[in-house]
């Protein structure tokens, strides 16, 4: 077992592997700083079977190692970290033999006890045990994983769940899959969403092979969720999708047949009579195979990686200059760009992969770049070509590049005008071993209007469209009829992201956002002069403000257990010094206390009991209505038999209040 001496100020804590710490001004955290630059959750510090590491999870200021910010730092001997500045509040952190754990005052101290108890509204106790049923099967970028029959799976961002989606779309855990006794179901555990079929879920069961995108309905990372049911029930369920398929294909030969005559004759005219490429218009109004050819060349994918090489995640650009300038957008390659929401900490370094003449080879890494000039705002960015595909330095000269790509004036854009995107979209590559071995993807739209933004001068700050795009072509080209780029492919907009058929109307498929090329230029003009990476948008100052934290001014603490119910929140309860209580008979219910001030009504919250193992139990969800006075909250919670301690931990929006109890 390796121990971890931790010295703030005047305290000193001492932790144990296997474990996460989490360090940040949310007052549930296991070390609270009160620094006005530390984040609410600002870094953790983990144990990963070979020492502990501290990782910064995407702080606002950063964390300091003398004057270099850092955001991993193994622990090999006394280590001083400094949070939010240079100057900021210091951490010392000293790896050592294991050694007895001491019991440690809460950081900050803990408000006065005597309140009365209420109880904790929600769905009844947490717990009680799955049924067996079918096993399961999750399918990610990074290859299938198997689970037995009545699992919990924690799928985000974190090290410890059992699915790790390292992508910063994703919440630290952004669902969970349960075994539950009526079969397998996904509950949403995020901040940004879970979506299936473009909309936004909640909990779904999965009785069928399920694909969830998580973080955005169109541009997250893909999950399929397959429960694995016996051979013979899955050929019935194959016959029946065979035959749907069989219905559906005779129903669109039928549709063919009607339209017979008038195809034959536009297939005369369209081909010209001969088969001769790049001597007529192939794709579109004027554009040819020769300007698309030029187009394809020019397109890159961008391949983010962490500090040692590993892919995070991927997206496209656009070669706009011999010297090795692409255009993207910030959320690949920049994302700490201010006005990025939320922001996310920068990849350690990003791979460009240049197109193959070949339509059905895929890109392969050629060069490594980085981002020198960025538009948080307008979600753009220009990426410089630095190295070869190894990060050792080349110069302009030595750089063997396609063509660059062309730019358009975006405001000769008229609606109806048809434009063509190309990327390398992860929804066209789902069988793909890795996620990444992906071949260049063209589909056509039209332009369906043109778009205001809030912060943004302009009458034109998006290109809206009926063209598919997908996770994976943001930052690609789109081009007009000239084989121009005219915009630059961002977002895209379903019924999901606009309030469930509201304000936003139903939409039967996604609206793309392309960002209109003029809008590029300036960021162009300042990465051919060299680049600005400290440049701050000139919209940034408009933006409005982002979404409120649940939490706001709020704050929560584990307040202990009890084996009646009945308590008034006098015993506080941390992973420093958990509660020990006495005469627990499992299994059965015992119940687990939070002191909560100032939470408003209406605030969703959940309930999560982890086993010592910090394997999760259940959980449960529920809406604040205990008003925002100080209240002493209850919840009962099933446990099964043979579990030596639990942990019970309130999550409110990214905040998460821990309440361990050791049973004697």
């Amino acid at each position: 077992m390796s121990t971890l001496h931790v010295a703030l100020g005047g305290q000193n804590f001492t932790f144990e592997a296997p474990r996460v710490v989490t360090i940040g001004r949310d007052p549930g955290s296991d070390i609270v700083l009160r620094g006005p630059s530390v984040s609410r959750r600002h870094g953790e510090l983990r144990s990963d079977g070979s020492g502990w590491v501290f990782v910064d999870v995407g702080s606002s200021s950063g964390t300091w190692q003398g004057p270099v910010r850092v955001s991993e730092v193994r622990l090999s001997g006394r280590t001083a970290l400094r949070f939010g500045s240079t100057d900021g509040e210091e951490l010392v952190l000293t790896p050592a033999a294991a050694a007895p754990r001491p019991a440690v005052p809460v950081p900050g101290g803990f408000p006065p006890p005597g309140l009365a108890q209420t109880v904790l509204p929600g769905a009844g106790p947490v717990g009680g045990g799955p049924a067996p049923g079918p096993g399961l099967l999750v399918r990610t970028p990074t290859g299938p994983r198997r689970f037995p029959p009545g699992s919990v799976v924690r799928i985000g961002r974190d090290p410890a769940g059992e699915v790790v989606v390292d992508d910063p779309s994703v919440s630290r855990l952004h669902g969970v899959i349960e075994g539950r006794p009526n079969g397998w179901w996904y509950v949403d555990r995020s901040t940004a969403g879970t979506y299936v079929d473009e909309d936004k879920i909640v909990t779904r069961k999965v009785e069928e092979p399920t694909t969830f995108m998580l973080g955005h309905p169109t541009a997250g990372v893909e999950l399929e969720v397959v429960p694995v049911v016996a051979a013979g029930a899955a050929q019935k369920s194959l016959a029946r999708t065979k035959r749907r398929r069989t219905a559906t294909s005779f129903v669109v030969a039928l549709g063919l047949i009607v339209a017979a005559a008038g195809l034959a004759v536009g297939l005369v005219a369209f081909n010209g009579g001969d088969d001769d490429k790049g001597t007529g218009p192939t794709v579109g109004e004027g554009l040819t195979d020769a300007e698309l050819d030029r187009a394809k060349l020019a397109s890159v994918l961008v391949v983010a990686v962490d500090p040692s090489g590993q892919p995070l995640y991927t997206g496209s650009g656009t070669i706009i200059s011999s010297d090795g300038l692409i255009l993207t957008n910030a959320h690949v390659g920049k994302p700490s760009a201010p006005g990025q929401y939320p922001p996310a900490q920068d990849p350690a370094g990003l791979l460009i992969a240049l197109t193959s003449e070949k339509d059905d080879s895929p890109a392969a890494a050629s060069y490594s770049a980085e981002a020198i000039v960025a538009d948080g705002v307008l979600d753009l960015a220009v990426l410089k070509i630095t190295g070869d595909a190894q990060g050792d330095p080349i110069e302009d000269g030595d750089l063997d590049l396609p063509q660059p790509i062309e730019l358009a004036d975006s405001d000769e854009l008229r609606t109806g005008d048809e434009i063509t995107a190309l990327g390398f979209p992860a929804v066209a590559h789902v069988a793909s071993d890795d996620g990444l071995d992906r071949a260049l993807t063209v589909t056509r739209g039209v332009v369906s209007t043109f778009l205001k933004e809030a912060a943004v001068e302009s009458s034109r700050a998006w290109i809206d469209s009926d063209i598919r795009i997908g996770s994976g072509n943001s930052g690609g080209a789109s081009i007009d009829e000239d084989g121009r780029l005219v915009g630059i492919n961002t977002a895209v907009v379903t019924e999901a992201t606009v309030g469930q058929s509201g304000e936003g109307g139903a939409f039967t498929g996604g609206s793309a956002r392309i960002r209109p090329a003029n809008l590029a230029a300036k960021i162009i003009d300042i990465a051919k002069d060299g680049g600005d990476p400290d440049y701050v948008s000139p919209y940034y100052e408009e933006m409005p403000d982002p979404p409120a934290d649940p939490m706001g001014t709020a704050s929560a603490g584990g307040a202990g257990w009890s084996v009646d119910g009945v308590s008034d929140c006098a015993t506080p309860s941390t992973l420093q010094n958990p509660q020990r209580l006495s005469g627990v008979s499992l299994p059965g219910t015992v119940f687990a206390h939070f002191r909560v001030i100032g939470l408003s009504d209406g605030t969703e919250f959940t309930v999560e009991v982890y086993s010592p193992e910090d394997e999760l139990i259940g959980s449960l969800e529920g809406r604040w209505t205990l008003g925002d006075d100080e209240v002493c909250a209850v919840v009962g919670i099933d446990l099964p038999a043979g579990l030596t301690g639990a942990n019970a931990v309130l999550v409110v929006g990214e905040s998460q209040v821990p309440n361990p109890v050791v049973f004697e």
